[in-house]
């Protein structure tokens, strides 16, 4: 198995200190939000870009540092195929302008169907091509039921040509139905998940996204909330928990690329991704 990463978003405005202290155990920083070619950027993507020496410390710490497009607040047109020309023409020139190594697409306003498959393709596609020989990572933020369903999620990766680098999934502010909230090592990791003695099956686990939906394992991450301040719904686990569900997964033989967390700006003391970086290490 490829080396297990940490991957985690800062989302408000950041200063050196703050990665210094914070980020020390992470080996992917990614700065939220580009919105859109319209609204530019804010928040953490705003301090980097208006900050180079911030991007260069995190690359000189030897750590890859993203630019995240999109975020809570971006509502796609999802049915105009040109503004997703232009979402992803204008992210790559973005990131590329202001030293990021890669793309991260967080599209969450959309209700997955052909029309935003089509969309999220053109809008990756489009990142790719400006991406071109500077060889710009490309990474998705899925929710995880964006996987449910022939016409789910991974339909990206072969509308793609499997050009996307890695899928960093949100397993938390989803439904209150155990299933739903992602809360158990069955609800993230298993091909079924049981409940009251009765199996369903699973579509949006780690081990059904990679043995039935052909995503290449490595290239599929946990997402989870660093705190309970930084989810709106179901999906929070402690450290000790995850860690003990990360381990149990380790021990079964699954395979998978790390573990993300929203966002950096709670780990007050770098503790959680500490904790992380342990927990795949063992």
């Amino acid at each position: 198995m490829s080396k297990q990463s940490v991957v985690g978003y800062f989302n408000g405005s950041v200063t050196q200190q703050e990665i210094e202290t914070k980020a020390k155990d992470y080996d992917v920083v990614i700065f939220a939000f580009w919105v859109s070619p319209q609204e530019g950027a804010s928040g953490a993507a705003a301090s980097a870009a208006g900050n180079p020496a911030l991007i260069d410390y995190v690359k000189q710490q030897g750590k890859r540092c993203l630019l995240s497009v999109g975020g809570s607040t971006f509502k796609p047109q999802t049915d105009d195929l040109s503004s997703a020309q232009a979402f992803g023409t204008g992210a790559a020139e973005f990131a590329l302008q202001h030293g990021f190594d890669g793309v991260d697409f967080d599209i969450e306003n959309i209700q997955l169907n052909s029309t935003s498959l089509a969309w999220l393709a053109k809008a990756t596609n489009a990142c790719l091509s400006v991406s071109g020989a500077e060889n710009l990572s490309i990474s998705h933020a899925p929710q995880g039921p964006y996987f449910t369903g022939p016409g789910g999620y991974a339909a990206l990766e072969s509308a793609t040509q499997g050009r996307i680098d890695a899928y960093y999934i949100q397993y938390y502010n989803q439904g209150t139905w155990a299933y739903q909230s992602y809360e158990n090592y069955d609800s993230m990791f298993a091909t079924t998940y049981n409940d009251s003695g009765r199996d369903y099956a699973n579509p949006t686990s780690i081990t059904s996204i990679s043995q039935q939906q052909g995503i290449p394992a490595e290239k599929l991450y946990v997402g989870k909330p660093v705190s309970t301040k930084d989810l709106d719904g179901t999906g929070y686990l402690s450290p000790e928990d995850l860690t003990a569900i990360l381990k149990q997964a380790k021990a079964a033989g699954i395979g998978f690329g790390g573990i993300m967390g929203w966002c950096i700006d709670s780990d007050t003391d770098g503790s959680w991704g500490a904790a992380m970086k342990a927990a795949l290490q063992d």
